[in-house]
């Protein structure tokens, strides 16, 4: 059984230089935000791309990457699957300077790659020189703009209300349809603590208690009772699924969402 995917993003900290009141991963709302070791992270990239045959992008997020003092030995790991990878991106918040062995493997991988970095006016203090760094050594980036005007997507949408607000399987299967995370994304499956969840409200839901853990709706990638063609067989189902519990309690990521001005801070 084949299985290729569209994306997916692994966590490699939830520590952040911004606290980002509307952040999309919670990240301010960890106490202590979680911050994993390479070589963990590196037994999760394993596990995944011994289940996933291919995925077109795969993403390197946080909290704020640039801030994991062993990055460069999480991308040289994931270079090994560059045979599984359309291309290997990490987003960035353009407040941090790259370490000296960042910018190596970033050279040297820079052909399978490229830097999201996320631009929100004075407080990505450090973009002007990131972007000269970048076009120095020819590592491809683009930019999204987060402020003044014409921001990315119209802003921020706001996950943090997560009790419940659909109740019947109609207004329930009606939200799942407008989502782009299932819809346009085909889900933003996201790599945290040794699970893959298919979005990070789902994943949240289940941290906090607000849902029960269904297995069947995240992946266990250490889960050694359950073979890697049972794995694939749970990324189809959430893949070809009506809904998730989740989606009773969350606004969705929906074209009529409601947009707010990015990065405002706590």
């Amino acid at each position: 059984m084949e299985l290729n995917l569209k994306g997916t993003g692994l966590t490699s900290t939830l520590r952040c230089s911004l606290k980002c009141k509307l952040c999309c991963t919670f990240s301010p709302y960890y106490d202590p935000a979680p911050h994993f070791h390479s070589k963990y992270i590196e037994k999760e990239i394993v596990k995944y791309f011994e289940i996933v045959n291919h995925v077109e992008k795969f993403t390197i997020s946080g909290g704020e990457p640039f801030l994991h003092e062993e990055l460069y030995l999480i991308v040289d790991k994931i270079s090994l699957y560059f045979g599984q990878i359309g291309v290997l991106e990490i987003i960035t918040n353009g407040t941090i300077y790259p370490s000296d062995e960042l910018i190596r493997v970033l050279i040297k991988y820079k052909d399978k790659m490229t830097i999201m970095i996320d631009d929100y006016g004075a407080l990505s203090n450090k973009i002007t020189n990131i972007r000269s760094l970048f076009d120095e050594k020819g590592i491809d980036y683009r930019v999204r703009n987060y402020n003044g005007d014409n921001l990315h997507c119209g802003g921020w949408v706001d996950f943090r209300d997560l009790s419940r607000k659909h109740f019947s399987n109609e207004e329930i299967q009606t939200k799942y349809e407008k989502c782009a995370y299932p819809g346009k994304l085909q889900f933003c499956f996201s790599i945290m603590n040794g699970e893959i969840h298919p979005c990070i409200p789902s994943r949240r839901c289940m941290e906090l208690g607000i849902i029960a853990k269904n297995k069947e709706e995240y992946i266990d990638l250490f889960d050694g009772s359950i073979s890697i063609e049972e794995q694939k067989q749970k990324f189809y189902n959430i893949l070809n699924g009506k809904s998730l519990t989740a989606c009773a309690y969350c606004n969705g990521l929906c074209d009529d969402s409601e947009r707010f001005v990015p990065a405002e801070q706590l």
